[in-house]
Order: structure tokens, then C-alpha cells, then sequence
């Protein structure tokens, strides 16, 4: 393993400020990437097109599936000013017939990216999100990139917490079996080879994570600095312990830790 594990969250954002600088020498021109998002949360789908107005990344196509809801005129709003900064954004409308699998399988086919990347409408994502994977999937020369689960926010503590252990998921700089679902970026021949997304409710990334890995493919888990997990209070697919985040935490800080890294420096 390659491992390197910094002391503090200062340190280690500093290392990946360097690696970005070193990493973007050596790159010319960037792939085609297409982002897609499955919302059922009208809020929620503002938030993250607000992230995505600040990616660094100078060019990218947004297909959003909007999950038994219609845009607002707030989302319409955005999507002008995503599309004047040259995203190209499409919307489907998907009834509540559709599961989860199925919207990000259809949204996935009707993109044209040379890669894809699946972002989550509630997590945090830095400026940096998009090109940071882009980068590192290119000159890794993986199939699939994501980040560890190094930052979690815990909504009902209002406390983002800094994991770091020696195995696991929260282990950064390594190949493996898993990346956090919301930063799964992936070759597009691969995501198609793996079946998407699957059609289920549930457990879309581990089907295309396993799909990628069972065809011979390669993952690579990169640091989670720039992308915060969000355990929110609102129901999920499953009940949440808490306490399962607040092992192994090494740093702390009280609401969404605030730095460039993640875009809510101030």
C-alpha cells in the first residue's frame, strides 16, 4: 500500500494543493466528463448546481434526473448561469415508478461524456472535485476513481468530523474495491460494461464498483479532502449509527469545516 497519512487536516490540504499543481503540468487538455445527478429534493438540486457553478473544471455536461418533481424557477435560473460558464445541463422527468438504478442507468446512456461522474444532490463538494478525479483517473490510467470517506458532516450534532484509520474505507492513496458513491467517476466503456448503475432502489454504486472490478477493472481511492459525506436527519435508505462516523476522529469541527479545500472557506 501507498498510503500517506498526514497529521492534520492543514497538512494534508496543503500536500494535495502541491500534488494538484504537479498533476495539472502534466496535463494538456482534458476528456470529455458528463455529471449526473438523481434529485427528489428541489432544495437539494439548488445546493449542488450551486457547487458545480465553482468546479474548476472549465467544461463538463450536467444531466440531472428530477425525480417526481419539476424545476423551479431557482433551478431554471441556475441552468442559465451553469450554461453561460459553458456546462451543457439536461433534465429528465422520472415518475415515482422509477427507482434509483433505473434513473442513473437512463442518465448515463443519454449522456456523451468519455467519462462519467455520479454526484450526490446533499454532499459537499469543493471546487476542485471534478478535476482533481479527472485528473487522477487519466495518469492512474484506472477505470474508476472516488474519494475515501475521510470527512463526514453529522447533521444531527452539526459537527463535521476528520477519519483517518490504517484499513478501511476511510484509507486514502490506495487501489481498492471501493470508493464513497458520491465521488464514483468512471470510465464510460467501463460503466457501461459494468450494466450502469442496475435498475435496484438501493445499492447503485456497490453494482457499479462490483460490475467495474468483476471485468478486470481498476479503482483508485484518492483522498477525501474537497468532498464532505452528509449524514442528514432526513430519512435515508436505512437507519443511521452515528457513532459508526465518530470512530477513528482525528480532527474535528463544529458545522461544515470550513476551508477552500471544500468551497466554504470564508
Amino acid at each position: 500500500m501507498s498510503e500517506i497519512k498526514y497529521a492534520s487536516a492543514q497538512e494534508e490540504f496543503s500536500a494535495i494543493s502541491k500534488a494538484r499543481q504537479e498533476r495539472q503540468a502534466q496535463i494538456s487538455t482534458y476528456p470529455t466528463l458528463s455529471v449526473l445527478i438523481s434529485s427528489a429534493r428541489p432544495s437539494d438540486l439548488l445546493a449542488i448546481m450551486l457547487q458545480l457553478e465553482k468546479q474548476t473544471l472549465s467544461q463538463f455536461q450536467l444531466v440531472i434526473g428530477l425525480h417526481n418533481f419539476d424545476l423551479t424557477r431557482a433551478h431554471r435560473s441556475q441552468i442559465k448561469i451553469l450554461e453561460k460558464r459553458n456546462i451543457e445541463v439536461i433534465t429528465e422527468y422520472f415518475d415515482e415508478s422509477f427507482t434509483l438504478g433505473k434513473i442513473l442507468t437512463s442518465l448515463g446512456k443519454i449522456s456523451h461524456g468519455e467519462y462519467i461522474a455520479k454526484m450526490d444532490d446533499d454532499d459537499i463538494y469543493g471546487p476542485h472535485h471534478l478535476s482533481d478525479l479527472l485528473e487522477l483517473i487519466i495518469l492512474k490510467q484506472a477505470d474508476a476513481v472516488g474519494r475515501a470517506m475521510n470527512f463526514v458532516y453529522v447533521e444531527a450534532l452539526d459537527l463535521t468530523v476528520r477519519r483517518m484509520t490504517s484499513q478501511g474505507i476511510s484509507m486514502a492513496n490506495v487501489w481498492a474495491d471501493w470508493v464513497c458513491g458520491g465521488t464514483i467517476l468512471a470510465k464510460r466503456s467501463s460503466a457501461e460494461g459494468a450494466g450502469w448503475f442496475g435498475a435496484g432502489k438501493s445499492a447503485v454504486d456497490t453494482f457499479i464498483l462490483q460490475g467495474i472490478k468483476s471485468n478486470g477493472g481498476k479503482i483508485w481511492r484518492t483522498y477525501g479532502a474537497g468532498y464532505i459525506y452528509r449524514r442528514s436527519i432526513a430519512a435515508q435508505t436505512y437507519i443511521t449509527n452515528y457513532s459508526k462516523y465518530l470512530r477513528a476522529n482525528v480532527e474535528q469541527s463544529v458545522g461544515t469545516w470550513p476551508h477552500e479545500e471544500f468551497g466554504t472557506g470564508h
